[in-house]
């Protein structure tokens, strides 16, 4: 299946993970403050109400390498809420302003052995990030800036693509920086793309938010 024929949204009917987390508190948070740091073991589970969150590691040069990002109504750090073993070296940092709601792993996972639909909402949330990690390998197999670019782009366009007009608006705040991160890349290489696809006017910007006026075309750029 081509990684841009399908939308891997978040499964529907999200109220079984409300509902139980209205038994934990919640927590704010703004842009660039930590969630959850990679070198700690994790003090509970999080559900996403509001904003946007991006997982990342780091190289042993310090280089970041975005991972996923996260979106209202998802569980993070899933991973370790689900085999109870510490990912050490993964982080969750706000991209935006943030809202959550905390509560205990031992808790969110005695509820899943009592509730089955919640652990089919949750193991739905853990087949969806295998998923999205298939895309992004997938990504990395372009060999060249522009392509790797193009296929993030649009990428993200499916995952977080709000329909305007003619328009399709990249709904979560990406910047060059992200971009790069999650492609393999350093900065400079991939604000050169993205400046070409700018002049091109395959891509656009609204209100600090990536644009794509024909996402037919900018799939058109990949060939």
């Amino acid at each position: 299946m081509s990684i841009f024929q399908s939308n891997q949204s978040m499964p529907q009917g999200g109220r079984t993970i409300s509902s139980y987390f209205n038994d934990g508190y919640e927590m704010e948070f703004t842009t660039g403050d930590s969630i959850v740091d990679g070198l700690s073991e994790p003090d509970g589970v999080y559900l996403i109400k509001e904003g946007f969150v991006k997982s990342y590691s780091t190289s042993h040069d310090g280089h970041a390498n975005l991972l996923l990002i996260h979106e209202a109504g998802e569980l993070i750090p899933l991973p370790w809420a689900l085999d109870g073993g510490h990912t050490t070296g993964l982080f969750y940092e706000a991209m935006s302003d943030v809202s959550v709601i905390k509560s205990s792993k031992d808790s969110l996972r005695l509820a899943m052995g009592n509730n089955m639909s919640l652990m089919q909402e949750v193991l739905d949330q853990a087949v969806n990030v295998i998923a999205i990690y298939t895309q992004r390998i997938q990504i990395l197999e372009f060999r060249t800036a522009r392509g790797r670019v193009v296929a993030e782009l649009l990428f993200l366009a499916e995952r977080f693509g709000k329909v305007s007009g003619d328009n399709v608006i990249i709904g979560a705040p990406i910047t060059h920086q992200d971009i790069a991160d999650s492609i393999n890349m350093n900065r400079e290489t991939a604000s050169r793309a993205l400046g070409q696809l700018f002049r091109e006017k395959l891509i656009d910007q609204t209100e600090h938010l990536f644009t794509i006026p024909s996402f037919s075309k900018l799939l058109a750029a990949l060939k």
